[in-house]
């Protein structure tokens, strides 16, 4: 008697009406009806048919291989099952007959089909043809169904960190914000606006709580639209792609996210990975240019720490003494108690005036926001019509969505109400009359985004004094002190503003929102 094996097959989102249990009963009916032995069945569920790469064909092969000349025929439902790639199974049924003498049939071929003739090959060839043109129907309508999907802002994938894959009330997939770990993703968002480095992020948002591993991790947060309420459709049939308001809540405002964006399409390779003795280490500069490094030294009884210049390497500084100067200049520039009530008092005189002023300037923001809607508008009608590059319009396209995105929020924090903006500028305000004991008490993370707030143009240091070619406005009052006993200078004083007419030694006559914003920024490093 001969024998046989059987295969079936169904895939994820087969199309086929016959389940796993109803192929293999017609396989068997059709060796009982054809005085055949039938000594195994394989079965794969959910695979795919565009490859052979199956669990149980993979073992039905090596059972054909074990059973060398014992295995007479393979018996299929229908072709369909066996594959829908017209050359690879073709290639597949040749190569099982000659090395290993089993014949691949179909319950409606005879058993003794001949496939050395030409009406067989081509009557299997059209069967194959046909099953491949529905392979290709089924990956096309499963690619228009995920672009429909996305173009109405669904998610269709897992749920990214931060958020939980639901149904909403049509039994249609969206997501819903975690509110256990969204804070995290804000943190690090916010982390890396501040200029705090990714290494230090990640080690920061994994002891928060953050469970996604690999070197590329916090990347693909900071690049996934998903967060800012956004969907990636890809580009298809001529159109570029682009970005679409999605259905799910954003965990981060959209100007967040284009800001990030813009700000990894121009950093630089190099980043330097700081550790918690060297809080300067990729902050300050020696004044060749290059970062300064830092290490551990021993010397006759223990170790002492240096930052050195990589490139000049008799430049070595006592880390000690860099810290203290660091900290003298933090103590300077902190606000004395008076100088807080007279910013406190200027601030609430102000406000009415502030309010008024605020009409005209979202006014003039929503006018440029309509003229940047205009240029991205344009440079689609050029990507479409071949007038430009894809990477031309992807370069362009993140710069103009960048600056609408910090229009939009703009114009959104100029609609709402400035009530209670006094009361939250006096709860940040006590934060900056003791830099240097915030300074002290926050993380590596805190204290290099602390430094690059204050010190806006970066620091550099030349083993006596620290140089910097801007500080934040808000600070500018106590340079004078500062600078006169050596500690810091500020490279050109006499032509910044900042100095010369947005303050004095007792008042400050710029409008108050610049304080609440470095205020409240330092107020957000304090408290996190």
């Amino acid at each position: 008697m001969k024998i046989a094996i059987g295969y079936v097959r169904i895939s994820k989102k087969d199309q086929s009406m016959y389940s796993l249990d109803a192929q293999e009963n017609l396989v068997r009916e059709y060796c009982q009806r054809n005085n055949v032995s039938i000594s195994a069945i394989f079965r794969d569920d959910g695979e795919c048919s565009d490859t052979f790469d199956r669990p149980d064909y993979i073992a039905l092969e090596k059972f054909i291989k074990a059973h060398k000349g014992q295995v007479n025929f393979l018996i299929i439902k229908d072709h369909d099952r066996f594959s829908r790639n017209l050359s690879e199974a073709l290639a597949k049924i040749e190569h099982l007959e000659k090395k290993f003498g089993v014949k691949v049939v179909a319950i409606d071929e005879p058993i003794n089909i001949d496939t050395t003739d030409p009406s067989i090959f081509l009557s299997r060839a059209f069967k194959y043809l046909m099953a491949n043109h529905e392979l290709l129907n089924i990956r096309k309508r499963t690619t228009q169904g995920i672009r429909n999907a996305i173009a109405s802002g669904r998610v269709v994938n897992n749920a990214p960190f931060g958020y939980k894959n639901i149904r909403d009330s049509q039994g249609k997939p969206t997501l819903q914000i975690d509110e256990t770990r969204a804070p995290i993703i804000q943190f690090i968002f916010q982390q890396f606006i501040s200029g705090v480095t990714p290494f230090l992020i990640a080690k920061e948002a994994r002891n928060r709580g953050f469970t996604r591993s690999g070197n590329s991790a916090l990347m693909r947060v900071l690049t996934n639209p998903v967060y800012a309420g956004l969907l990636r459709l890809p580009a298809y049939n001529g159109e570029p792609e682009k970005l679409v308001k999605a259905l799910h809540p954003p965990i981060i405002n959209e100007a967040d996210f284009w800001i990030v964006n813009d700000k990894l399409n121009n950093q630089p390779k190099y980043r330097s990975r700081p550790r918690e003795d060297f809080p300067l280490r990729g902050i300050v500069k020696c004044d060749c240019g290059w970062h300064l490094t830092a290490s551990f030294n021993k010397g006759k009884r223990q170790y002492y720490m240096y930052y050195s210049c990589p490139k000049e390497r008799n430049r070595n500084y006592r880390g000690e003494r860099m810290h203290e100067l660091i900290e003298k200049v933090l103590v300077g520039l902190s606000f004395t108690p008076q100088q807080i009530e007279k910013i406190s008092r200027y601030a609430k005189e102000n406000l009415d005036q502030e309010t008024k002023d605020r009409k005209l300037l979202k006014d003039s923001q929503e006018q440029k926001l309509k003229e940047v809607k205009t240029k991205i508008e344009k440079l689609e009608e050029r990507l479409i019509n071949d007038e430009i590059e894809t990477i031309t319009y992807k370069k362009w396209f993140t710069k103009l969505s960048a600056e609408k995105g910090v229009l939009e929020t703009e114009i959104s924090n100029l609609a709402k109400s400035h009530t209670n903006i006094f009361e939250k500028l006096q709860q940040a305000m006590p934060v900056l009359t003791n830099l240097r004991n915030l300074y002290l008490k926050i993380s590596l993370a805190g204290k290099q985004a602390l430094l690059k707030k204050v010190f806006e143009g970066g620091l550099t240091y030349d083993g006596c004094t620290l140089r910097t070619p801007r500080i934040h406005a808000a600070l500018a009052h106590n340079y004078n002190s500062i600078n006169e006993k050596g500690l810091l200078l500020l490279e050109k004083p006499s032509s910044d503003f900042t100095l010369s007419e947005a303050c004095t030694a007792y008042g400050i006559r710029k409008p108050c929102l610049m304080f609440f914003s470095f205020t409240h920024s330092l107020y957000i490093f304090e408290f996190n």
